[in-house]
């Protein structure tokens, strides 16, 4: 429950505001029955030392959170073969939320992949951002996983610019807390897709 996207707003309700904004920071919004050919596949993770973090802390109060994180794309690989160059890369992202610990909307978010090779010299870069139609066909679909409702987007700038982005990742710290004490901090991982 990731997503690295971009400006734009997205509404999205019975979405946990700990997992939405893992998602809001990891890959980006997608339509759940993408037919397109994957250009890149990739493991997405937070990194010791480096959680998503969240200002102020999610609690069961509604308010306006701000969520950073660097996330590293690691065991990229082109099923195709046509971009076998892009073997990892840093995704940034930065997004701000009504959230609680029961839901989150109004998400504007932005983010950007640097890439690297197989000797870990730099290969381009992506901007993404959110595609508001995938987020909307993505609602009618039941068995749809609501926490990855925001992994999806476009890559609008760079390297695979015009693929789509999707995404789906699950928390690897205690989000339990989210009801006492609150969370300040989130790490995860989990998948991303780069398809055309």
């Amino acid at each position: 429950m990731f997503t690295l996207p971009a400006s734009g707003r997205i509404r999205s309700t019975a979405l946990p505001a700990a997992a939405a904004v893992v998602s809001l920071l990891a890959a980006t919004p997608q339509v759940a029955a993408h037919t397109g050919q994957k250009l890149v596949t990739c493991t997405v993770s937070t990194t010791p030392g480096r959680p998503i973090t969240l200002d102020p802390p999610v609690s069961m109060t509604v308010r306006r959170i701000t969520a950073r994180a660097t996330l590293a794309l690691t065991h990229c690989t082109s099923p195709n073969g046509a971009h076998a160059r892009l073997r990892s890369g840093w995704l940034t992202a930065h997004g701000t939320g009504l959230g609680s610990c029961t839901n989150v909307d109004d998400i504007s978010a932005t983010g950007r992949i640097t890439w690297y090779d197989a000797a870990k010299r730099p290969a381009g870069t992506s901007v993404i951002k959110p595609d508001h139609s995938a987020i909307e066909a993505a609602r009618s679909v039941k068995s749809y996983n609501p926490g990855d409702m925001l992994l999806g987007g476009k890559v609008t700038k760079g390297r695979l610019a015009g693929a789509s982005v999707a995404g789906s990742a699950i928390p690897t710290s205690d989000i339990t807390t989210c009801t006492t004490t609150g969370i300040a901090a989130v790490t995860g991982t989990g998948k991303i897709s780069f398809i055309a």
